[in-house]
């Protein structure tokens, strides 16, 4: 899992930049082994505020960070979707 920090960075950068959602998946969910990174889907962020979301939790955060759009549907984001925990809604 994710450390407690990096999730209160991530939920209130979430309500900065007006996410409506946040989900985290991959191994960022095992909580028997430490993650290298964290791993969310986001929904409702503004396509010319995705990247400068991404850029400041990449600094702001303790590990690296990888952050899929969730309104793109694909076979990915249904993984997400089936896989994942809501982190913030």
């Amino acid at each position: 899992m994710i450390e407690d920090k990096d999730r209160k960075i991530i939920i209130e950068m979430a309500k900065r930049f007006g996410v409506k959602r946040v989900v985290l998946f991959g191994s960022s969910l095992c909580s028997d082994r430490e993650s290298h990174d964290i791993d969310i889907g986001v929904e409702g962020i503004l396509e010319k505020d995705f990247f400068t979301f991404y850029g400041e939790l990449m600094f702001a955060l303790s590990k690296p960070i990888d952050v899929v759009d969730l309104s793109i549907k694909n076979r990915f984001v249904e993984l997400i979707e089936q896989e994942g925990i809501p982190l913030y809604a």
